[in-house]
């Protein structure tokens, strides 16, 4: 069977225009794959009791909308979208029905999220009993990184060669390099959301040690985090920053290109070190210089000096350091901006995210 013969389902409670679902639609598509959609809510619902009392009524839309595609021509794969844990047993029946191979987007692991997000312990517990059963049905799961690969096999005592990295990239229609900048001084920009595993401590402290210099820093977006950051950055009494909070889309276009220098994660923990993030992928697509913490995962894709800059953990004097040596040195700024936007096409474009899924993972039973 050739890839133009493939037809394969997404299926999930997701939001259309995500970035992830966007570059596996949209990516399969590239490879001439047909793509049909099995979506049962507009956006997604996490786990917990209103999605657990709906389940049954989201089990009958499911089914009933996958056999309505069945009776369209033949059905290959079920790729089952980020955060359906609890939807896994439905499309496990769909599959051996259809005789279709079942992949799930393990994109993001909810016993990670619980737990970073602070629920209770026994809430965390279920979860994770509950990835643990379900996540044995798929074929294949798809991840971000080796590193998250290998992370996630530990995790759920998951067959490695079962999971796949599939690099996360951007949405180019808003990260993209562009001509104007609307920053008058050199600026370091963050976005993003404020979570713990992103370091901003670190970068607190590289503002306290930038305090005298000319350098500029504006942080977009929210989170659990935000308000802690605040705290710290009133406290060190600099003028130099800026908190712009969420913010349109075009004004974070704006900002992600016309910076000097895009910041990325910095935590010592184990999901930064197997992770890449939205924020680095961005960074690299708008055409920004990326500095960013040292890591198996982002080392897997990049090249520390050529297309970003890479620090250590947890280490406010390197990242300071970085940042006053590309202020310093424009050049080098430039050069690492214009081969992190070379590297994003030649690796995070939507069409290279598609030849990567359908090299690795197989859309068909016959190819398994």
């Amino acid at each position: 069977m050739s890839v133009d013969d493939r037809t394969v389902i997404l299926l999930g409670d997701y939001d259309y225009e995500y970035f992830r679902e966007v570059s596996l639609r949209e990516g399969l598509e590239s490879q001439g794959v047909t793509v049909k959609e099995c979506r049962y809510r507009d956006e997604p619902l996490f786990i917990g009791v209103r999605k657990l009392l709906l389940l049954p009524f989201f089990y009958g839309v499911v089914l009933r909308r996958l056999w309505q595609l069945s009776r369209e021509g033949d059905i290959d794969a079920i790729l089952v979208t980020k955060f359906n844990v609890l939807m896994l047993p439905a499309a496990a029946l769909a599959a051996w029905w259809l005789d279709a191979i079942l992949i799930y987007d393990l994109f993001v692991s909810l016993y990670r999220t619980g737990e970073m997000r602070g629920y209770a312990s026994w809430k965390v517990k279920v979860v994770h009993w509950i990835e643990r059963i379900t996540l044995r049905l798929p074929a294949y799961h798809l991840t971000e990184t080796a590193e998250f690969a290998r992370l996630y096999t530990d995790l759920y005592s998951l067959p490695r060669e079962r999971i796949v990295g599939l690099p996360l990239g951007a949405d180019d229609t808003w990260f993209h390099p562009r001509e104007d900048s609307p920053f008058d001084s050199f600026t370091v920009v963050y976005w993003g959301n404020f979570l713990p595993h992103h370091g901003l401590d670190t970068v607190v402290g590289a503002i306290d040690r930038l305090r005298d210099e000319d350098v500029d820093f504006v942080f977009l977006g929210e989170g659990p985090k935000l308000d802690c950051i605040r705290e710290r950055i009133d406290g060190l009494d600099v003028s130099n920053v800026e908190f712009r909070g969420r913010v349109p889309w075009e004004e974070l276009s704006e900002a992600a290109a016309g910076g000097d220098v895009a910041l990325g994660i910095f935590a010592d923990d184990p999901r930064s070190r197997a992770s890449i993030t939205n924020k680095v992928s961005e960074g690299v697509a708008a055409g920004t210089a990326v500095v960013t913490m040292r890591s198996p995962a982002i080392e897997e894709w990049f090249t520390d000096g050529e297309d970003i800059v890479l620090v250590p953990p947890e280490d406010p004097d390197a990242l300071a350091d970085a940042i006053r040596d590309l202020r310093d040195d424009p050049e080098t700024c430039d050069r690492i901006a214009r081969q992190g936007r070379e590297r994003y096409e030649s690796v995070f474009s939507i069409e290279h995210i598609g030849e990567l899924l359908v090299e690795q993972v197989p859309l068909s039973r016959g190819e398994s």
